[in-house]
């Protein structure tokens, strides 16, 4: 009865994908009674169901875009059933959003609001920017994030470096919601606004300043982070001239308008982020130490991707799962080559990079209506550093490339300790002379040779 009355399209299969539970509301949303379904596998009525997958993989899947038939578009949260430790079957809760995508088409042929409905979809019970959000299980870079935690609720100004697309924006994000303070998150990038500029924009300024100025006058970033978090993206680019007005903020919390006279007060909670060196700028004085040492109460330094490869099978889950949902595909299979070549790749552009590819692959994959992720599907770069990877790892293995690479280098350290006497290289090595003479010309080695 009760599961008869929920508004989500309820069903329960067991290890077998057999269905055993079927609510009214699924035979509202699918179509589908349940004297139909009921005992029967759950693939002979919805082939791309997804509960088969989740009961393969042993995961759950949240909140993911689904499409069991065609014309049936459903938000859908799949979970494993256990009983104790033993896996026992899956259930499903479907929320039906066919409406909501009809009308979503409707509104990107008269390109009205469709934006803000994609953003609905996308963001149906998530938090994008919580520290529940992050993802990464390296034991490094948890100790980092539980950092963040404890210092959010704190005042102190934090630096946050790392190289491009650690996700430095991510953690700022994360201290401010953490800290709970009443004010706004306000997002600058230091190195996107001219120097002549960035006082007004920090600051504001007061109507008729100077030329092209708003009439009224305008709030700059510091007022509108009043109670809340300023992000100083880029800080090492903070032009010299600025850095001592930065610098008298943070330390008496007044803030004056470009073209004002009265200074206002602002309670603001500085968070700075580079990818560049600040104590090497510090030494060729393009950054000031005052502001430095006042900025760095603590110092945040986020690992590039390279150093938590065992996080990258997480991420490429996670962004799969949201880009389906924005462009409204059934989640792929990611065939384990696929997988290796991805986890293997070097990303130095770091998790900014490996979201811009895995959209890529969403969209490729929704295009060519595949199931699964084809290697071929993998930019170029991908492609062939796997193949030199896999080059690598072959000849690593390969006796016969060991056995030669052992000879040179033993000819080649005989020779140096004989200082190029090759009679004394020949004993050394135990064979005859005229079989070194042989090695040193197979391995073209003429300047021991020579010597």
């Amino acid at each position: 009865m009760i599961l008869d009355n929920v508004n989500d399209a309820v069903c329960i299969v067991d290890k077998n994908c057999i269905t055993r539970i079927w609510n009214k509301r699924a035979e509202e949303i699918h179509g589908v009674t349940k004297d139909k379904v009921l005992g029967r596998p759950i693939t002979d009525f919805f082939p791309t169901a997804l509960l088969p997958k989740v009961i393969r993989e042993k995961r759950p899947y949240v909140d993911v875009y689904n499409s069991p038939k065609e014309d049936s578009h459903n938000i859908i949260t799949a979970r494993p059933l256990y009983s104790g430790n033993e896996l026992i079957g899956g259930i499903s809760c479907d929320r039906d959003i066919s409406e909501l995508i009809k009308l979503t088409a409707l509104l990107d042929k008269t390109k009205l609001g469709l934006k803000v409905l994609e953003e609905e979809i996308t963001a149906l019970s998530e938090n994008r920017f919580s520290f529940d959000r992050i993802v990464g299980h390296n034991i490094a870079f948890r100790e980092i994030v539980n950092l963040c935690k404890n210092i959010s609720k704190s005042n102190i100004n934090i630096i946050i470096t790392g190289e491009s697309g650690t996700g430095k924006e991510v953690f700022a994000r994360a201290i401010h919601i953490e800290s709970r303070r009443k004010g706004h998150f306000i997002p600058i990038n230091c190195s996107a606004i001219p120097e002549e500029l960035m006082e007004s924009e920090l600051f504001g300024y007061e109507g008729g300043a100077f030329t092209g100025a708003l009439r009224k006058g305008k709030v700059g970033k510091f007022e509108l982070a009043h109670e809340g978090t300023l992000f100083l993206d880029e800080i090492g680019d903070m032009p010299l001239s600025m850095q001592p007005k930065i610098l008298r903020v943070l330390e008496d919390g007044m803030i004056t308008k470009v073209g004002g006279t009265k200074s206002v007060k602002v309670d603001v909670r500085v968070v700075a982020a580079t990818n560049k060196d600040l104590k090497k700028m510090m030494k060729d004085g393009l950054f000031r130490k005052d502001l430095y040492y006042r900025l760095n109460s603590i110092l945040i330094k986020l690992p590039p991707l390279r150093e938590r490869k065992e996080d990258i099978p997480d991420l490429i889950n996670e962004f799969i799962e949201h880009f389906c949902i924005t462009y409204r595909s059934n989640i792929p299979e990611i065939p384990s080559q696929v997988m290796d070549a991805l986890v293997n790749y070097e990303w130095e552009g770091n998790i900014r990079e490996l979201k811009n590819i895995i959209e890529r692959i969403v969209i490729l994959v929704k295009n060519n209506k595949s199931e699964k992720i084809d290697i071929d599907f993998l930019p170029r770069s991908i492609i062939e550093s796997n193949k030199e990877r896999i080059k690598c790892e072959e000849e690593i293995l390969d006796l016969n490339h060991i056995i030669h690479r052992a000879e040179k280098e033993a000819i080649i350290n005989a020779m140096k300790i004989s200082k190029g006497n090759k009679a004394k290289a020949a004993k050394l090595l135990n064979i005859p002379r005229s079989t070194l003479y042989f090695k040193l010309d197979k391995h073209k080695l003429t300047c021991c040779a020579g010597k």
